[in-house]
């Protein structure tokens, strides 16, 4: 993997038959919105999400000005603003002592005036982040709060583009590639349940595919930094999360969210590369929408979204086992189904 990662900025569309996105000249891309917990700029497209994440105006925060932010981190050479939204603002820098592009976010002061400990928990949680060393997350550099209190996180760029414009581009993604994508993730993800850190807020705007090849979560922990214990409410009782992709638990108030929420959001993932679709009320499995697919991973996907998280994956290396061993193990003959199971959430 290279050591001076470049940005992930906005991406030609990517080729039919190759899983590896086009890059293109990325000296002036134009401000975008983007998504309130990635680093990556993305096209702006109304993406559901709930509460914490999307619940502030991003018309009453202007962020700093080139120069602005120049005067306040002087150790990067500011190069222009990436993309804006409701929780922040992203800029692509460069790091002046070790001449490295990096991506800049910053948060406004005002997303701490609803909670004191925000701050301390922001500080906290980045800290844990950094300490991050792993091939498939992206790399945090460094964090900090200013003079003035506007806090930032320095993070790697990926030369590439997400997951989700991956579908948006293809709708279905064969399981050729679906797979080893989704059991990179599982590895990134399992190294980092193992160190106490749990995403939550899996989804295929947050998985990166690197021009290398790479595949690296986006965002790591950034969901958790907004409340100091394990739910996924914060002090106002507004959710956390992207809709589609948050297991049931995350709906309980006072509930201990875990890694196999992570889990959940995963079989989410899983199932609208393999079908182009989100597994919403009474769907059918993965081999039910697409024809001559695997049925395999119909019972692969059936137990990442079991309501009962008990019955799920207990980790994601137990998922990424089971997909390894069904994805190297041939695939018998489909036959003609009049009918199947559907499943409720």
């Amino acid at each position: 993997m290279r050591d001076d990662s470049l940005p992930m900025l906005e991406a030609e569309s990517l080729q039919q038959e190759n899983l590896l996105p086009k890059t293109k000249d990325q000296t002036q891309p134009p401000p975008m919105e983007y998504d309130d917990v990635t680093v990556k700029v993305i096209p702006p497209v109304h993406t559901p999400t709930v509460g914490g994440l999307s619940s502030r105006s991003s018309e009453g925060w202007q962020p700093p000005s080139k120069e602005e932010l120049q005067t306040t981190l002087p150790q990067y050479q500011i190069m222009h603003l990436l993309g804006r939204g409701g929780m922040g603002a992203v800029y692509m820098g460069r790091q002046i002592t070790l001449d490295r592009l990096v991506a800049i976010k910053i948060l406004p002061p005002e997303l701490g005036m609803d909670d004191l400990q925000f701050v301390a928990r922001f500080k906290n949680e980045a800290r844990a982040m950094a300490k991050l060393s792993h091939p498939g997350i992206v790399t945090v550099h460094e964090f900090g709060e200013s003079a003035d209190g506007l806090l930032y996180i320095i993070m790697e760029f990926v030369d590439g583009d997400d997951v989700a414009r991956l579908i948006a581009g293809r709708k279905v993604i064969p399981v050729a590639e679906t797979v080893p994508v989704v059991m990179q993730v599982c590895e990134a993800l399992h190294y980092a349940h193992e160190r106490g850190i749990v995403h939550r807020d899996i989804k295929p705007s947050n998985i990166l595919i690197g021009a290398d090849g790479m595949v690296k979560v986006a965002d790591f922990g950034l969901a958790k930094v907004r409340h100091a214990d394990q739910s996924q409410f914060t002090s106002s009782g507004a959710m956390l999360g992207t809709l589609h992709f948050m297991a049931p638990e995350t709906f309980v108030i006072g509930a201990v969210v875990d890694r196999r929420a992570d889990v959940y959001a995963l079989g989410v993932m899983l199932y609208q590369m393999l079908t182009g679709k989100l597994p919403q009320g009474l769907f059918g499995m993965p081999s039910e929408e697409v024809a001559g697919l695997d049925p395999r991973y119909d019972a692969i996907v059936a137990k990442a979204l079991r309501e009962d998280r008990s019955l799920r994956y207990q980790s994601a290396a137990e998922l990424r086992q089971e997909l390894f061993v069904t994805f190297n193990q041939a695939a018998p003959e489909v036959e003609e189904q009049s009918g199947g199971v559907s499943w409720y959430l």
